[in-house]
């Protein structure tokens, strides 16, 4: 389990949503302390946290462990889906170049 990424991805959605740490800690009834603790990945989240941060802000428990997880693909298309959906046609053709020759690099080294 990587704590410090579950505690990453907490904060960045948490910061998405313009939630403080006092916000989140008054919906799932944790301590400010506590979950900058989880936060910064000095403390183990319980199954009952991770929970009611999903739900506290409005994502899912995949979400927040993707990086835990073997089978997180769909998480990380949906992130790059997000990150493309700001850029503009000549920047998408450049990352689509991008891509492709990443592609071909894995593919020629894997």
């Amino acid at each position: 389990m990587d704590y410090k990424m579950l505690g990453k991805r907490l904060k960045e959605i948490r910061k998405m949503r313009d939630m403080s740490q006092q916000d989140l800690s008054y919906e799932i009834e944790y301590s400010i302390p506590h979950i900058s603790h989880v936060e910064n990945g000095s403390t183990k989240a319980s199954l009952d946290f991770v929970v009611k941060a999903a739900n506290a802000l409005g994502t899912t428990t995949d979400h927040l462990l993707c990086d835990s997880l073997e089978d997180s693909g769909s998480v990380y298309l949906g992130e790059i889906s997000q990150e493309l959906e700001q850029l503009d046609g000549a920047q998408l053709k450049i990352i689509r170049r991008m891509i492709r020759d990443m592609k071909e690099n894995l593919e020629e080294n894997m």
